[in-house]
């Protein structure tokens, strides 16, 4: 449908001519946890992944959902993320921290495909007036520190990897979760939970610490870190540090990335009980067309929780995380999240969850029924578009429409009560009952 709304929900599955209070109800009144509607993607993780020790990898992003209305619960003030960098704009905006899976295909290297598994609201705090009494705006500071960013993110990766441990296959996996320079700090490294592995962007200046050296008897005050490490920028331009090469599969191929290790390095903000294991990847060179001038990406520097780590597996991983930006793209420009117009506290929160669900479990889907690549299964593309390796958010769209104009065109209801009352004993068969949201509910779960 055009708008993504509740209404044009309920015209897809034929329910115009019924009540439809029900729908409405589902995400505003009836009682359920966003989090179990991605149970599915946790229970067939094991059988994508390439063997049975091999780590989760995930990647951590927040996401701003523009709004006009300024008095939508828990709606606040951003910086326009598409906005010219020249000129930063604002805008109004719910904001959602998602974390994705990774998983690639187990016969050869390819483009992974990252399956969302959270996407949990982080409101920020209300601000308020200057008038206000001076215990409010206390309170405010305090609620202010509690919605940091960097806290949704910790919660999210928890409530992760609780999910990882509730299931034996995967309980004692690794989790490796790449995230940005906004979650590279103190209150994400020195809280993660155990068996997990965090990889993020640090600066460029930012002051590093080596080891302590061995004790030489000396008195005095006891010292945490060693001498001061050159900074991540200085290791770039150092030349006496080798460079390595990693082969990593990137934009369609396999490629050689140069990259400089050192480390391990210590870092105030993770403690001096945390060694980091410090990457920098080199600037890559390309050229807009053949015989043109040979351009030069930004470098990236990364820090690792765990020295030990497999350097390619390290690269590869945050490599792969730029998936999790598909995902913002698809869910905001194709699936319209958060594009209902509702006001109830409970559905600001909970729609666009059960819609990111939804998107989740049609990716997962089309895993499973045709693996990684774009199959004759799928409509044919137009002739101007070239072939593609795998299929899109689009053709996965395309492909589901067309099986429900088929349903439609067979003269087969879209979905019935009797139908669901099939599959779910506790619901008793009536043909003018109408869908409760508990009913709803327990098919959205």
């Amino acid at each position: 449908m055009r708008l993504h709304l509740t209404s044009r929900a309920i015209c897809a599955i034929g329910r115009q001519f019924v009540d439809w209070s029900a729908d409405y109800r589902l995400c505003s009144r009836s009682p359920w946890n966003p989090h179990p509607l991605f149970n599915p993607i946790f229970d067939r993780l094991p059988r994508l992944l390439a063997s049975p020790s091999a780590p989760v990898i995930a990647a951590l992003d927040d996401t701003l959902c523009k709004k006009t209305g300024r008095h939508i619960p828990g709606v606040g003030i951003a910086r326009d993320p598409m906005s010219p960098p020249f000129h930063v704009n604002l805008c109004y905006g719910l904001r959602f921290v998602q974390v994705s899976v990774l998983v690639s295909p187990t016969e050869g290297p390819g483009a992974a495909r990252a399956l969302p598994v959270r996407f949990d609201f982080a409101p920020p705090a209300i601000k308020p007036k200057k008038n206000a009494a001076p215990e409010v705006h206390e309170a405010y500071q305090k609620e202010k520190k509690l919605r940091a960013l960097p806290l949704a993110g910790l919660a999210a990766i928890a409530s992760v990897r609780q999910s990882l441990d509730e299931r034996a296959e995967t309980a004692e996996r690794q989790m490796i979760i790449s995230g940005d320079g906004s979650y590279t700090n103190k209150a994400v490294l020195r809280n993660l939970p155990p068996r997990t592995t965090f990889i993020g962007r640090i600066r460029k200046d930012a002051k590093l610490h080596l080891p302590l050296p061995e004790p030489d008897g000396a008195t005095g005050r006891p010292r945490l870190y060693g001498s001061q490490a050159p900074t991540p920028e200085q290791i770039l331009k150092d030349d006496s540090i080798p460079v390595t090469k990693i082969s990593c599969f990137a934009a369609g191929e396999l490629r050689q990335i140069p990259v400089k290790v050192y480390g391990p390095v210590y870092w105030r903000k993770a403690g001096a009980d945390l060694p980091l294991f410090l990457v920098v990847v080199k600037p890559l060179g390309y050229r807009l067309r053949i015989g043109s001038k040979l351009l030069y990406r930004q470098p990236a520097f990364l820090i690792c929780t765990d020295p030990n780590l497999d350097l390619q597996l390290l690269v590869q991983s945050y490599i792969q995380r730029w998936e999790i930006e598909c995902n913002h793209r698809d869910e905001k420009s194709l699936l319209g999240v958060a594009q209902g117009q509702v006001r109830s506290p409970q559905a600001v929160s909970r729609l666009p969850q059960l819609q990111v669900a939804a998107y989740s479990l049609l990716l997962l889907a089309s895993i499973l029924s045709s693996g990684f690549q774009r199959t004759s299964q799928y409509l044919p593309l137009p002739k101007w578009r070239r072939k593609s390796a795998r299929p899109s958010l689009t053709d996965l769209l395309s492909l589901l429409r067309d099986q429900i104009f088929a349903r439609g065109a067979e003269g087969k209801p879209l979905l019935t009560f009797d139908d669901f009352a099939d599959t779910n004993p506790q619901v008793t068969k009536s043909p003018k009952q109408p869908l409760a949201a508990d009913t709803l509910s327990t098919m959205a779960a």
